[in-house]
């Protein structure tokens, strides 16, 4: 079995084909856990086969779980998917729930895509099911989530738990459900992948304009300047920091710069996002006020060199070109705000950016 194939990140999964990267029990099983591409039959194919093909190693990272330290990873793996059939058993048959869902939508004709709230309220998971394979149109909608409440009750979402569908009906992700009286063992067994941290090798470098993949297929560009490693850490320390102490899948950052238009502010910010192993290569054309990336991008790759002046320059010039595209009026033609004096190179640049919103 080819344990890159569960990587999300295309880029990623090629860099570690081509440096034939290594990976213990404890990874691959990290890695087919966080896998967006398979089922939960297949994800537990998967884990079976690294226990029955892979050297069994020592649980040895991770922030809270401490209790799994040492443990064999092959034991924690089988008592993992036990958990999970266990539960989706439960979810699928027990009594005395109501069954809602909610699914990714496509909303606009940019095709820019979000989480609305299905319609109808159901006695059973099955009759959910049903409703969705019936209603929804596998071309709008990649997946739906059900979750089961309680009548009567206040209690927060997913409280009860909920299982992540494809348009096919088969189940590709869970979220469990630790009841109060569960065994503490339970509960720590239910968050013990989230709660891991490791360092993969990534192939992106400082600059590079990349974007991190998820399951509704958005896109959004960041200009990278600092990836695995904090900016102001130096490599060995900081990964030893994290074994040593303590890290989980939150703290697997990159670091960067992206942009954002408001009714308070244009331009730049510096943040944080996670995981890095979803992390691609931005491919698409630069539109509207993130054509400023590249002009980032350059500066960090120190292709200005100490030259602030066309850093600067080009900045002020597209967040000018952006402004002045919101200045031309709606629901004219073309031919009449040409002879209002707009453009037409303006026209259409005010349209592109309004269809990005």
């Amino acid at each position: 079995m080819d344990i890159t194939n569960f990587i999300n990140s295309r880029d990623i999964r090629d860099y570690h084909r081509e440096i034939d990267y290594k990976y213990n029990a404890l990874e691959a099983a990290w890695l087919v856990y966080q896998c967006r591409d398979i089922n939960v039959r297949q994800r537990h194919e998967a884990w079976n086969w690294i226990i029955r093909n892979m050297p069994d190693c020592k649980v040895s990272n991770g922030r809270i779980r401490t209790c799994f330290y040492n443990k064999s990873v092959h034991k924690v793996i089988a008592e993992y998917i036990e958990l999970e059939r266990g539960f989706i058993d439960s979810f699928m048959s027990e009594s005395g729930y109501l069954y809602t869902y909610r699914y990714s939508c496509k909303i606009g004709d940019d095709g820019e895509v979000d989480i609305v709230n299905g319609e109808g309220v159901f006695t059973s998971a099955e009759k959910c099911i049903e409703h969705i394979l019936k209603e929804e149109d596998p071309k709008e909608t990649k997946f739906a989530e059900i979750s089961r409440r309680i009548p009567d009750e206040g209690e927060y979402y997913n409280r009860y738990g909920s299982i992540v569908i494809n348009l096919s009906g088969e189940i590709i992700d869970v979220t469990i459900e630790t009841k109060d009286d569960s065994e503490s063992h339970l509960i720590d067994l239910e968050c013990f992948f989230d709660d891991l941290w490791f360092a993969f090798p990534v192939p992106f470098k400082r600059g590079d304009i990349v974007f991190v993949s998820n399951r509704l297929g958005t896109e959004e560009p960041v200009v990278l300047t600092d990836i695995v490693i904090p900016p102001g850490w130096e490599r060995e320390k900081y990964i030893n920091m994290r074994l040593e102490h303590g890290g989980d899948t939150s703290d697997m950052n990159l670091y960067g710069y992206m942009m954002t238009d408001n009714s308070r502010y244009i331009g730049p910010f510096a943040e944080v996002w996670w995981n890095y192993m979803d992390v691609e290569y931005y491919r698409k054309e630069l539109t509207g006020i993130n054509r400023v990336l590249k002009i980032i991008c350059n500066w960090l790759k120190g292709e200005f060199g100490d030259d602030l002046c066309l850093l600067l320059a080009g900045y002020h010039r597209i967040l000018l070109e952006e402004v002045l595209a919101k200045t031309t009026p709606l629901m004219y033609t073309s031919e009449g705000l040409m002879s209002a004096g707009f453009s037409l190179k303006r026209i259409e640049s005010s349209r592109i950016g309004r269809r990005e919103k």
